[in-house]
Formats: structure tokens, sequence, C-alpha cells
């Protein structure tokens, strides 16, 4: 099992869900590009659901060219519990799972599956790790600050 997750990109300001700013769109296309270039294909797309978060995710697929409908989850919410995200993603069954969410979140369960793993992610930092047995590994770590 191969697992991408990303924080989202860098958002507008002054609202209470706010959506990606012209740069944050900008990273989301570089990541889906980057991803393209890594041979990713997602199987399973989950995001917290949050406006910047499912703007990520959209983005992402779109330069991957896949049409998934992702899973919206408050498990994977800026305070979501790396437990309960860790049980969510290996009961899902898929090869490769794409998750959107935020630093908090992400980076805690990056390090929970992985001590290697990055625990602070910038905003559209992705990390892969991939499963083999009852242990992850980290692939790579690639941020998206410039485009």
């Amino acid at each position: 099992m191969v697992l991408y997750l990303i924080r989202h990109g860098t958002y507008a300001s002054g609202e209470i869900d706010p959506g990606l700013s012209p740069f944050g769109e900008a990273q989301a296309r570089a990541a889906g590009r980057f991803l393209r270039a890594q041979g990713a294909r997602p199987e399973v797309v989950l995001t917290s659901g949050y406006r910047r978060a499912r703007e990520t995710a959209a983005l992402i697929q779109e330069e991957l060219g896949t049409t998934l409908d992702p899973v919206e989850s408050r498990d994977f919410s800026p305070s979501g519990d790396a437990e309960t995200m860790r049980a969510i993603l290996e009961g899902l069954g898929a090869n490769e799972t794409l998750v959107v969410g935020h630093m908090c979140s992400i980076g805690e369960l990056a390090w929970t599956l992985c001590a290697a793993a990055p625990h602070v992610f910038g905003t559209c930092m992705i990390v892969a790790l991939e499963r083999q047995d009852n242990d992850w590994r980290l692939l790579w770590a690639q941020r998206m600050e410039t485009v």
C-alpha cells in the first residue's frame, strides 16, 4: 500500500472556511504534476472536508487525470486523531491512497506511521509512505513551495 499525505495549499485569509489563494491553486497543480511524474495512481482520495483541502484534492486530481469522488471525513480535520486516521487508512484495502489534510493532523499521522517521516508539513508538502506487512517506510518527501 502506498499512501500520499498532503497538506492543503496556501489559503486565502479572512474567511471562516477559506479556499485556496491563487498561489495555493498553483501549488496544488504543481503537486498534481509532481505526483503524475512519480506514477501515482490513487484509488481513494480522502479529505478533511474543509474547503482548502477539498480544493487542493480537486486540483491534484485534475492534474492526475482522475475523477474519483473524494471521501470527506472529520477524522482528517486539523484536530484529527492519528490512530483513528491510521485505522481508517489501513481498513481501506486500496493499493494507493491520497489524503489531503492539515499540518497538525497529517504531520502527526505521518510521524505515527513512520518515525523517519517529517512531522511538520509546509503548505502543499507531500510525503509518500509505503506499507509492507505491518511496517511503514518513507519513500520520499517533496515541498511545493515554488511552482
